[in-house]
């Protein structure tokens, strides 16, 4: 074989030729691969955040359920506002039956909510702190909604065991005319 001018030529041409090829072809290529890699994490990495965002979701019905079956408990321990006067019936014989005497009994300016209402009412008590400590203990183990939102305790100085109290004990109960609110929410 014989190297030549014309095969060295032709030898150059070729070269330019894988050259061009390369520039022109591989390299115009390889930015097209590149862009569509990048493309490709950039939503990858959007789908990731979409699961991430979303992961909650299947659990979303299942804590509303359980959120409605929480708001059903609280509604049916609130008593009708027709039942006011039972309530505190029940309380008043509460104090009676561990030997408090109740001084006074006043209402104060009830509040209304969308879902409720409240009561407050304003007691005076006097007898031994023990039947005291027992009352407060049936107010708590009562089947309806009740909160103590103050409460002062005097001893009275001539006798062993004997205090006054004057609390404000709130009842919570269902205003009239008003259904389960959250029983048509699915």
């Amino acid at each position: 074989m014989k190297f030549g001018f014309r095969e060295l030529l032709f030898f150059v041409v070729m070269l330019g030729f894988l050259g061009s090829t390369y520039f022109f072809v591989f390299a115009k290529a390889n930015q097209k691969r590149e862009a569509l890699r990048l493309e490709i994490l950039h939503k990858q990495q959007a789908l990731a955040d979409l699961r991430q965002s979303t992961a909650g979701i299947d659990d979303l019905n299942k804590k509303i359920k359980d959120l409605q079956e929480a708001i059903a408990f609280f509604e049916s321990k609130l008593p009708q506002e027709k039942e006011f006067d039972k309530i505190l019936k029940e309380v008043s014989q509460m104090a009676e039956a561990n030997s408090l005497q109740t001084k006074t009994v006043r209402t104060l300016k009830q509040e209304r909510c969308s879902n409720y209402s409240e009561q407050p009412i304003q007691m005076s008590l006097n007898g031994n702190f023990n039947g005291f400590y027992l009352f407060l203990q049936q107010l708590e183990k009562l089947p309806r909604i009740t909160r103590i939102t103050s409460m002062s305790l005097q001893k009275i100085t001539d006798r062993d065991g004997e205090m006054q109290a004057t609390m404000t004990l709130s009842i919570f109960f269902e205003p009239e005319g008003s259904g389960a609110a959250f029983a048509g929410v699915q």
